[in-house]
């Protein structure tokens, strides 16, 4: 280790050994042995000290070793010095021309606190070994370094801890100093639309090539071959026709997944989308009769296999009156003829024979079901609505829709009964719940079939309807809700602002004499 002994031995030197413990100039070989043997001792005292405070936190006092005499030359005898490791591969023992105060000198006298104050601070100089505090401050230090305190952590587990990020702290100075990682995104970039060009053909660029030229070149200008621009101009045709159908085929694929996934929506209601938009403008003819039907308007009673109907309805000037204009309220005859037609229509249209088969289609006035509320005892009619539709408790669960205007505090909702899928449904253009009314449809169903109604096989439905904006439409909304449902379309398939034409096409129906002709369903 160096400067651990001496680089040579002077022969001169006796054998008796110096009294004291400095082992900076030793004297044969009982003076090596012994200053050996001291060294061994001191530095085991100072090691157990410095491990003891180290690890147990105890301070152990050590013997101190005798201060080193002065030499017999007066303190001016030759001493070594330490060299740093990194100036010099070797150190070596050289004798320097002052010896007094040398800050270098590793012989002389120093505190204990002052030698670990001098390598803990400069931790690159390498201590030399001598019968000193110095040197087994130095091995503590290492034996420190070699066995640290602590659970030890093999390279493995350490590749293998994550180091948690520091919290976010509300200093605004911490944030300053730590440095934010920016984490680079994953999606992809979209790139915006394209201007449009700013000339339409390649001949009308090379009529403004001017702008671009040189300066000083202006004069001349650029002369295209027509075959080249030819070909130019039949590639871009080619081009843009490939891109249009891309695009067409990528929107049809569109409509196709929004359609099959609306069906998927409808199915469990029974319910499908409509083909064609049921309110339609009028020709000039119906429109024009539609509009004069409040002063010269008249529509007879429905009829159903060229007989009047039992609920068909009389219209006359009053009642269009109260129909084709955009802020009327409309009154049950208008209501109770258009459910009658629109019933009448669906059963030719099944081909079903009046009092002989099952009808598919029926609906009851809203004088019947104002009846049927202030007496259900009394008021049920059965009979009456044999005579009229054919319907009886036997042939009811064949029947596909019930339609059943309510008015209530001046306001027109629907009630609708599919007996065929053990459904009830309450349809408001106010979009409300209508509990009592269901209520009331089930105590309906339960007189007509008696001992026959089973309540639990019996569900009720929500569908999704346009919502009225204003205070007159709502006899407008039933009607036209009807027509939807009846025939297992879905309703939201028009608006509020589509009621003012809505009510002349109701009008020009009636007048018509039904669902026929210009005004037939079968397109939806």
């Amino acid at each position: 280790m160096p400067g651990a002994w001496p680089l040579e031995i002077n022969e001169e030197d006796s054998g008796e050994a110096p009294t004291n413990n400095n082992m900076a100039f030793p004297n044969g070989l009982g003076t090596n042995i012994r200053s050996a043997v001291t060294y061994l001792r001191d530095s085991s005292y100072n090691l157990y000290a410095t491990l003891s405070n180290k690890f147990f936190g105890s301070n152990h006092q050590i013997a101190a070793i005798p201060a080193a005499s002065p030499p017999e030359d007066d303190g001016h005898a030759s001493k070594r010095r330490r060299l740093d490791v990194d100036e010099h591969e070797n150190e070596q023992l050289i004798t320097p021309p002052e010896s007094i105060n040398d800050p270098m000198d590793i012989d002389g006298h120093v505190g204990v606190e002052q030698q670990h104050t001098e390598l803990r601070a400069s931790p690159s100089v390498s201590p030399t070994l001598s019968p000193s505090s110095r040197a087994a401050s130095a091995a503590a230090r290492r034996a420190a370094r070699l066995f640290p305190v602590g659970k030890k952590i093999s390279p493995k587990r350490r590749q293998a801890q994550v180091v948690t990020p520091p919290p976010e702290g509300d200093d605004e100075s911490e944030d300053k100093q730590l440095p934010r990682r920016i984490e680079p995104t994953t999606e992809p970039r979209v790139w915006g639309p394209l201007p449009p060009p700013k000339y339409k053909t390649i001949h009308e660029f090379f009529d403004h090539d001017d702008e671009y030229s040189l300066p000083g070149f202006e004069h001349l200008g650029m002369k295209p071959k027509d075959a080249k621009m030819h070909e130019l101009d039949t590639q871009r045709k080619e081009r843009l026709r490939i891109e249009a159908e891309k695009a067409e085929k990528a929107r049809q694929e569109l409509l196709r997944r929004e359609e099959a996934r609306l069906d998927e929506a409808l199915r469990p209601l029974g319910l499908r989308r409509t083909k064609k938009k049921l309110i339609t403008s009028l020709s000039e003819f119906w429109e024009a009769k539609a509009a004069h039907a409040p002063e010269q308007g008249y529509a007879a009673p429905s009829k159903w296999k060229g007989a009047v109907h039992r609920e068909g309805v009389e219209l006359t000037t009053r009642d269009f009156a109260r129909l084709v204009p955009p802020s009327a309220w409309l009154n049950d005859n208008a209501i109770q003829a258009s459910l009658v037609h629109l019933a009448t229509y669906i059963n030719d249209t099944a081909g079903i024979t009046p009092k002989k088969d099952t009808p598919k289609c029926v609906t009851l006035s809203s004088q019947y079901w104002s009846d049927f509320i202030s007496d259900t005892k009394n008021k049920l009619y059965p009979r009456g609505l044999d005579r009229t539709w054919g319907l009886k408790p036997q042939n009811l669960m064949g029947v596909d829709t019930i339609l059943i205007p309510v008015n209530k505090s001046n306001h027109w909702t629907l009630i609708i009964i599919r007996p065929s899928r053990r459904t009830i449904a309450y349809v408001d253009s106010f979009h409300s719940v209508g509990t009592s009314h269901l209520r009331d449809a089930h105590t309906w169903l339960e007189k007509f079939l008696g001992n026959k109604y089973i309540a639990e096989e019996w569900k009720t439905e929500q569908y999704k309807v346009p919502k009225q904006t204003n205070g007159y439409d709502c006899g407008v909304f039933v009607i036209t809700n009807s027509i939807y449902l009846s025939l297992g379309i879905d309703p939201s398939g028009y608006s509020q602002e589509d009621m003012p034409l809505q009510r002349l096409r109701i009008a020009a129906m009636l007048l018509n004499g039904g669902f026929t002709g210009e005004f037939d369903l079968s397109h939806l």
